[in-house]
């Protein structure tokens, strides 16, 4: 969808602005009562009286993907004419701080929630509590197990991502000349193992990995969490390289845990280690382009999901209903062949 200069400038400068804002906060706010560090909700588009406002729950804003989602959320929030804010949990895991934005957004008036859920079960009741009370939610990047309590989730078929990525970890072993014969093994790193997206993309994974991988080739049973902390994703990494010697591929089941990865890989030099994992990060973008590294990515349309999910946000609160509780905004597989073409599809050129 094509936008003017003129809103192009407005929305840099109001991601800067948000950045510059969650920066001098000094990383994040903390509740005293409940020792909960959260991002309080500011606003990424101009505050005008007498306009819908929506407020926006993440699970972090310090990635590039949450970034993405973001950016999305605001461009279909200028062309809605709404007040937009924005509000997220410092860890990917810590549903209370979730909790605690929910009940901020619903006392300061919110119009509708728009959340990508940081528990897909915990978090459930609440939400359906909020929602029961006439609010509009729409969730983004994640669902919640009770599918009563919001209006519609915009995200990515996650079973079938993470099938994606075990056909892809096959191909590019056996391209790079590893013997079926050979006993070899893959790490894989995920970010909290509450979320109902890592569920389901290690659910497909496995199955299509027990279905087609040779019998000498294993997954390791050990997957270690991050949290969402780079730091401690690119620890986890070095972690596995120093553990198992076998290891001849890595799985990143979303992005902090790929570039975590992918910093622990080009850290220690292990240009023989596969690389299979989410979205496309800079770090992570450098190693599939390079012609020394093997590695892909499985890359969801992250900018849909929030351009989409602020736009059924503005039709709920219009009085429309949504026929659908999920829509699949699609995935597809980028690796040394193809990532050309993807960036030039990223850029218009």
């Amino acid at each position: 969808m094509k936008k003017s200069r003129n809103k192009q400038l407005i929305l840099l400068l109001f991601l800067i602005g948000i950045i510059g804002v969650f920066s001098a906060c000094g990383k994040a706010e903390k509740k005293e009562e409940s020792k909960v560090e959260y991002y309080p909700f500011e606003p990424v588009t101009e505050i005008k009286d007498g306009r819908k406002d929506i407020y926006v729950i993440l699970k972090v804003l310090t990635s590039q993907y949450w970034q993405d989602i973001v950016k999305g959320i605001t461009d279909a929030g200028i062309e809605k004419d709404c007040n937009i804010y924005v509000g997220a949990d410092v860890g990917e895991g810590d549903w209370h701080a979730q909790k605690i934005l929910l009940d901020q957004a619903v006392a300061e008036g919110a119009d509708a929630i728009v959340l990508a859920p940081a528990n897909s079960s915990t978090l459930s009741e609440y939400v359906a509590e909020v929602h029961a009370q006439g609010m509009p939610i729409i969730l983004v990047d994640t669902i919640l197990n009770d599918t009563e309590s919001f209006d519609i989730c915009y995200m990515t078929d996650n079973l079938q991502a993470g099938q994606l990525a075990a056909e892809e970890m096959i191909r590019l072993l056996k391209e790079s000349g590893v013997s079926e014969d050979e006993s070899i093994s893959i790490a894989i790193q995920i970010t909290s193992s509450s979320s109902q997206t890592v569920i389901d993309r290690l659910a497909g994974f496995n199955q299509y990995w027990s279905a087609n991988a040779p019998e000498n080739w294993k997954v390791l049973d050990e997957v270690k969490e991050n949290g969402g902390d780079l730091e401690v994703a690119k620890q986890n990494s070095i972690d596995y390289l120093e553990e198992y010697p076998e290891l001849r591929g890595v799985f990143g089941c979303n992005n902090s845990s790929t570039v975590g990865f992918v910093n622990g890989l080009t850290e220690t030099g292990r240009n023989d280690v596969i690389l299979v994992g989410f979205d496309y990060a800079d770090e992570t973008a450098a190693l599939v382009a390079s012609d020394d590294w093997t590695a892909s990515v499985v890359v969801q349309n992250q900018y849909n999901m929030g351009y989409s999910g602020l736009e059924m946000a503005d039709a709920l609160i219009n009085g429309n209903i949504s026929d659908y509780k999920f829509i699949d905004t699609e995935t597809r597989v980028i690796n040394h062949e193809n990532y050309l073409e993807y960036e030039q599809s990223l850029t218009g050129e």
